[in-house]
């Protein structure tokens, strides 16, 4: 799991603490999953390279940050490995505007986090970073009216909610009721899977931060 999530931040836009002193965003790709299949393809005699290839299957481009790569292996890949069986995201994906979505966002086009064209879903990760304050709010909200404006159903994901494993579930089902199918899986130990890629992507299996409701002022 860790070369995959590695053929991630190659083919994406931040680079962590491996390749930089710290997390850096916005940067350009090292490389391409076209890039990378290419040259498993004309070295299918390396050692590992097999293995690679398989891993490389469910590689994307686009993610721009750790966070969105977890949450795209976590839903993306098949039961086996232990996610959500939704097939991998595109990412980042770019979409041209309506007038109606032009109208509502001021933008000739807008990008989904996670996007799954055939179902028109797409999973929007709010990190704390860069969603906070009430210009990012207000940004935020007029980029959702506007893909539901395109006819484009947006689920929100929390960090809070990443982490956590019922949280994660709700989620996941939305998208697939979105496309229109049903969860079934041969896979035994399925759950265990699923909590040990959790394990692996470094996802705890409870959020470190709980909403408990305040007591009533008197």
């Amino acid at each position: 799991m860790d070369t995959l999530v590695l053929g991630f931040e190659l083919c994406g836009t931040y680079q962590q603490k491996t390749l930089a002193t710290s997390t850096v965003y916005g940067t350009q790709p090292f490389t391409s999953v076209r890039k990378i299949r290419g040259f498993l393809e004309r070295n299918s005699r390396l050692f590992g390279a097999q293995r690679a290839r398989a891993a490389a299957s469910y590689l994307v481009d686009g993610s721009a940050s750790p966070r969105e790569t977890q949450a795209a292996l976590l839903l993306g890949l098949p039961a086996f490995y232990g996610g959500y069986g939704l097939g991998m995201p595109s990412m980042n994906y770019e979409i041209s505007c309506t007038p109606e979505a032009i109208a509502i966002s001021g933008r000739r086009t807008l990008r989904c986090d996670l996007f799954w064209p055939e179902a028109s879903i797409a999973v929007e990760y709010q990190s704390r970073e860069f969603h906070s304050g009430d210009l990012c709010r207000i940004r935020d909200s007029r980029r959702t009216n506007a893909l539901q404006a395109m006819g484009i159903a947006v689920v929100g994901l929390t960090n809070n909610e990443l982490e956590s494993v019922e949280a994660t579930d709700v989620i996941a089902e939305t998208v697939r009721k979105a496309q229109g199918v049903r969860f079934r899986t041969a896979v035994g130990n399925y759950h265990a899977r699923k909590l040990r890629l959790r394990r692996q992507l470094g996802l705890p299996l409870y959020p470190h931060e709980t909403f408990a409701p305040r007591p009533y002022e008197e």
